[in-house]
C-alpha cells in the first residue's frame, strides 16, 4: 500500500474547495491580532547619545605641563568606553537611577527600601534598559517605559549618573592626593614654627642677627660679629637648623603648589561625558505597528489554514485506503 500523494493541481483544487474554511481561519487570525494590539499596553522607547571624554586631558600633568607636552586626544578610547559599560552594569549606578527616577511611583512594587521590592525595581530596569556602542565611538542608552515622559527621564538620568560616577572615579583619587598633601603641609607648618622659635632664641641669646646661608656661600669671617664662649657652636647650630628649615619651607611651597594643581584637576567644570543627543518623550510607541501585526496575522492564518486543510484531506484519503 502506497501513501496518498498530491500534485499541484490537486492541491489547488482542494484549497479552492475549502476556501470558506481557509478564509474563516484567516479572518479569525486577523481578529486575534487586532485584539492583541488593542489589549497590549503600549511601550515607548527614548534614547540619548553621548561621547566619552578622555580623562587624561583633565589630568594635572596635561593642565600644567609638568613634563614634555604630548598630544592627548579629546575623545576617550576603547578602554574608557569599556569602563562606562562596566559602570552601567553595576548595582551602584542602577540603584542611583531607580531612586532618582522614583521607580516607586512608576511601577508601584512597594517600598524601595524593601529587599523584595528593590530587587523587582532592579530587574525591571535591567529588562528595559540598553546600552550599546556604535562604530563612531559614541554610546547610545535607551529605556522603554509605558509613558513617554518616563522613558525620556530614565534615559537622561542614566547619562547624568554615569557622568557623575565616572567623574568620581578620577576626582576622588585626586581629592585624596590633595588631602594627603594638605595634611603634610600642616605637619610642615608645625615643624617650621618650632624651628623658627629655636632659631629666634639662639639669635637673641648670642646676638647673631646676620643671615647665615646654610651652604656657607656669601658668608665670610668679617661678616659675623660677636664672640664669647658658645658663640661658635651657636653659629653652627643656626646654620644646621637654617638648612633644615629652608628645606622644609621649600617643600611646603612645593606641596601647596601640588595641592592647587590637584584641586584644579578635580574641579566640577570639567566634563567627562559629552551629551550630544538628549532623550525626548517619543511620540509613537515602540514595537510593530497595527498594520504590520494584522498583515503578519493574516499571513500566518492563511498558511496554517492551508496546511490544516491539506492534512485533513491527506488523513481522509489515508483512512479510505485502509
Amino acid at each position: 500500500m502506497t501513501a496518498p500523494s498530491f500534485n499541484l493541481v490537486e492541491i489547488i483544487r482542494i484549497l479552492l474547495k475549502q476556501k470558506r474554511l481557509i478564509i474563516l481561519i484567516t479572518v479569525l487570525a486577523v481578529a486575534l491580532g487586532g485584539v492583541f494590539m488593542l489589549v497590549k499596553k503600549k511601550k515607548y522607547r527614548a534614547e540619548a547619545r553621548f561621547f566619552v571624554n578622555n580623562p587624561l586631558y583633565g589630568d594635572r600633568n596635561t593642565l600644567f605641563r609638568t613634563s614634555e607636552q604630548r598630544y592627548v586626544d579629546y575623545f576617550g578610547g576603547d578602554d574608557d568606553l569599556d569602563k562606562i559599560t562596566a559602570l552601567a552594569a553595576s548595582d551602584t549606578v542602577k540603584d542611583r537611577i531607580i531612586r532618582r527616577c522614583q521607580f516607586e511611583s512608576i511601577y508601584k512594587f512597594g517600598d524601595m527600601n524593601n529587599d523584595t521590592a528593590h530587587a523587582m525595581y532592579m530587574s525591571t530596569f535591567d529588562k528595559f534598559f540598553t546600552l550599546k556602542r556604535t562604530e563612531y565611538k559614541d554610546i547610545v542608552v535607551s529605556y522603554v517605559a509605558y509613558k513617554p515622559v518616563d522613558a525620556a527621564n530614565v534615559a537622561n538620568m542614566s547619562v547624568q549618573v554615569l557622568e557623575e560616577t565616572f567623574r568620581e572615579y578620577y576626582t576622588s583619587m585626586k581629592e585624596g592626593m590633595a588631602k594627603s598633601i594638605s595634611d603634610k603641609v600642616k605637619q610642615l607648618d608645625s615643624s617650621i614654627a618650632g624651628l623658627t622659635d629655636t632659631l629666634a632664641n639662639l639669635r637673641d641669646r648670642y646676638s647673631i642677627y646676620n643671615i647665615i646661608s646654610p651652604d656657607r656661600h656669601n658668608v665670610t669671617s668679617g661678616d659675623m660679629k660677636g664672640g664669647g664662649k658658645g658663640y661658635g657652636k651657636a653659629m653652627e647650630d643656626i646654620q644646621n637648623i637654617e638648612s633644615i628649615k629652608d628645606q622644609l619651607v621649600t617643600d611646603r611651597a612645593h606641596y601647596i603648589s601640588l595641592v592647587n594643581e590637584y584641586s584644579v584637576a578635580s574641579g566640577s567644570a570639567m566634563e567627562y561625558l559629552k551629551l550630544i543627543t538628549r532623550a525626548v518623550p517619543p511620540t509613537s510607541a515602540t514595537g510593530p505597528s497595527m498594520t504590520m501585526v494584522l498583515t503578519v496575522s493574516a499571513m500566518l492564518g492563511l498558511f496554517f489554514s492551508m496546511i490544516y486543510v491539506l492534512m485533513i484531506e491527506y488523513f481522509r484519503r489515508l483512512k479510505a485506503m485502509i
